[in-house]
């Protein structure tokens, strides 16, 4: 079974610097996001099992650059609020051309951001090693922390 197969290409300008995440494992939907995300720029991604809340702040009263949530979701969100809440088996996301925060949690979750930013990623406390692999801007590849990360900038080179 998948845990996190989780794929950042986070970038800026022409450059566009990769982070990924990618694991086995099958435990039920955590209280620590498996990502924590704010970006300016674009977004998309799928979830396997899990919820997704996507602050799409000023962004999401412009229809063309509202986030977006394919079926397989329930998604919730109050009148007047910019924070949309989904839930669901097999679903995708994206965000475009906008300033969004996003925390996702589940299982064979896969994220592409390309901006700039900060992102925290977590993977399974029990599993230590093997959970899944991660990479900011380009860097090698690293397994997934049991702890989430401090923020890590991204499309930055410092």
């Amino acid at each position: 079974m998948r845990r996190l197969p989780v794929i950042f290409a986070l970038g800026a300008a022409l450059v566009v610097p990769v982070v990924a995440l990618a694991g086995t494992g099958a435990t039920p939907i955590g209280t620590t996001p498996v990502v924590v995300l704010s970006i300016t720029g674009s977004v998309i991604g799928n979830v396997d099992h899990g919820r997704i809340i996507i602050d799409g702040g000023p962004s999401a009263v412009d229809n063309s650059r509202a986030p977006q949530v394919t079926s397989g979701a329930r998604c919730v969100q109050p009148d007047g609020d910019t924070k949309q809440t989904c839930r669901g088996d097999n679903f995708s996301f994206r965000a475009v051309g906008g300033h969004y925060t996003l925390l996702v949690y589940g299982t064979g979750v896969d994220v592409v951001a390309v901006g700039t930013g900060w992102v925290k990623v977590a993977g399974i406390p029990d599993l230590g090693a093997g959970d899944g692999k991660y990479s900011v801007n380009g860097a090698d590849f690293a397994s997934l922390p049991g702890v989430q990360t401090d923020k890590l900038l991204i499309g930055t080179n410092g």
